[in-house]
């Protein structure tokens, strides 16, 4: 009797560990994935908001970016990059198309920890058509 509880005692000090690194490294696959997710949900409703905009008009620009980051500030840990230049003024039935990029920075989360290394670097491109028949 004695023995088997020394095995099982082993046992669980072998099996929990792994398993801690095992969930820790879903977590931060799981914040990589969201992060992901965030941006390319950012750049999709910049797209969208560009087009809203009149045609030929400045405000598309203004749309676009403004809608980008206010999308990205909810997370301390997605730093806005940059949404690229095209993604602003365009003609009646033209495609806008948008890029974002946005930094990563597992060191703001308690995942810093166990996730060691740079800031991840993180890319997104949307497409948005406006109506041919849009006002200018």
């Amino acid at each position: 009797m004695r023995r088997a509880g020394g095995q099982a005692l082993l046992e669980t000090a072998i099996v929990v560990p792994v398993m801690v690194v095992l969930m820790l490294g879903f977590l931060a696959i799981l914040i990589r994935i969201e992060a992901q997710v965030e941006l390319e949900t950012a750049t999709s409703l910049a797209a969208a908001a560009a087009v809203s905009a009149p045609a030929n008009s400045q405000q598309s620009a203004v749309n676009a970016e403004d809608t980008w980051r206010g999308t990205l500030h909810q997370y301390v840990y997605l730093r806005p990059g940059m949404l690229s230049q095209s993604c602003g003024a365009y003609q009646p039935g033209q495609t806008v198309v948008c890029t974002g990029t946005a930094t990563l920075d597992y060191g703001q989360t308690p995942m810093g920890l166990i996730v060691p290394g740079p800031p991840i670097q993180l890319s997104s491109t949307a497409t948005a058509r406006g109506s041919p028949y849009r006002s200018t």
